[in-house]
């Protein structure tokens, strides 16, 4: 008796600690919406860094309009490990 005690109160905590290893869902903490939410998260950052490209290109002389046709280039060659930078125009 004073061994089994101890066995049941370890099978009751294991039941009952919220284990999700016979859970359905592959991934039960994950953001409903993180499909989107990366590929949210490179274009803006994709967007800021050529923003911030163009700034510094126009501060050293060249056009606005060179300035972001080669501050697209060096994006799309610097990341170009990233969805958006497959994606810039």
């Amino acid at each position: 008796m004073k061994r089994l005690f101890p066995l049941m109160l370890a099978l009751a905590l294991v039941a009952t600690t919220g284990c999700h290893m016979f859970s359905k869902k592959k991934n039960p903490s994950a953001p409903a919406g993180s499909k989107t939410a990366a590929a949210d998260v490179e274009m803006d950052f994709m967007h800021r860094w050529i923003d911030k490209r163009t700034t510094e290109l126009v501060a050293q002389g060249s056009t606005p309009e060179t300035a972001q046709l080669q501050a697209t280039a060096e994006f799309k060659v610097k990341f170009n490990y990233t969805d958006a930078a497959r994606e810039a125009k």
